[in-house]
């Protein structure tokens, strides 16, 4: 009976420690091996400086400082250049308290053309005194790998799938006209 509870103990042991390493699945470019989310979304019938003005106001009201993210903005050739950041946290501690693990720098960048757009994020960096690639944390085998590292990747895929739905949402086109009732 002894070895039969062992046994459970270091299962239960086991298996919590598996759990709190456990990496989201990314998705990785195979050109750059960056992480990199993208989406191409058809709207027919709608204009590139349709959907340029579009996301540029949906950039102006998403971003607190839009005038530091946009870092470029050119709607002859239908693009916008943002890089943005946002902070990650550390895992609770044993008291339940969260503190900040840093910041994550990224690249968003939104192309266009008649009838459809692209949104791509990558180029996640956590800022430090040089910047530190992301793709490092799902090193397991580095000999400065941390166990947090797999909560900070959880992170970046839980923000950037919100980035990219928030901006499909944003590029909805309003296609009821305001009835001038006055």
């Amino acid at each position: 009976m002894m070895k039969l509870n062992l046994l459970l103990l270091f299962s239960f042991i086991y298996i919590t420690a598996a759990a709190q390493d456990k990496k989201p699945d990314l998705p990785i470019d195979d050109g750059t091996k960056l992480i990199t989310y993208s989406k191409v979304m058809e709207m027919p019938g709608v204009t590139k400086d349709s959907l340029f003005a579009k996301a540029l106001a949906w950039c102006n009201s998403y971003f607190t400082n839009p005038a530091d993210v946009i870092r470029e903005k050119d709607a002859e050739s239908g693009k916008i250049l943002c890089k943005a950041r946002f902070k990650v946290m550390n895992p609770p501690d044993k008291k339940g308290l969260t503190t900040e693990g840093g910041v994550v720098q990224y690249s968003m960048n939104l192309l266009f053309k008649e009838g459809r757009y692209k949104i791509v994020l990558t180029e996640y960096n956590w800022k430090q005194a040089s910047n530190y690639p992301a793709e490092k944390w799902m090193d397991t085998t580095n000999a400065f790998y941390k166990p947090e590292y797999a909560h900070y990747l959880q992170q970046v895929s839980d923000k950037s799938k919100e980035i990219l739905s928030a901006f499909e949402k944003g590029m909805k086109m309003d296609n009821s006209k305001k009835k001038d009732d006055w």
